[in-house]
């Protein structure tokens, strides 16, 4: 990222809705190993987000975009159906430091089955 602008591109989609508090997907940015930015469609109190900026989602299917440049972040996000790009948060990144990047999801009920898909998953100058 010294050296240009990035982007980290996948789409979320669920296959069963989440139902449990904080369950979500999506994409961490991580800084000498602590993450420092994570953007993800996340269940709270009944409600599906777009994290940051808490953005309402009510699509199944959603594409997220995380900009990085030498110094900042900016969190894009398209749902379902749509062809442009909403922002949902910028910010400041710490100097280059052993930088990565990771497709997740967690805090999905332990007793029953829960499919996310990542599709489409790729890393692009911008």
């Amino acid at each position: 990222r010294s050296v240009g602008k990035y982007a980290i591109e996948v789409t979320v989609h669920n296959h069963t809705l989440p139902t449990q508090q904080f369950e979500q997907a999506g994409i961490t940015w991580y800084n000498e190993g602590k993450p420092i930015i994570k953007e993800v469609k996340e269940l709270i109190d009944g409600d599906l987000y777009i994290i940051p900026g808490k953005q309402a989602m009510a699509s199944q299917s959603v594409r997220l975009r995380l900009i990085v440049t030498a110094d900042s972040w900016d969190a894009q996000y398209c749902p379902q159906g749509e062809t442009e790009f909403r922002s949902a948060g910028t910010g400041e990144l710490p100097p280059n430091g052993n930088d990565q990047v990771s497709i997740q999801c967690y805090n999905g009920p332990a007793e029953g089955e829960h499919w996310i898909r990542f599709e489409s998953f790729c890393i692009k100058k911008f």
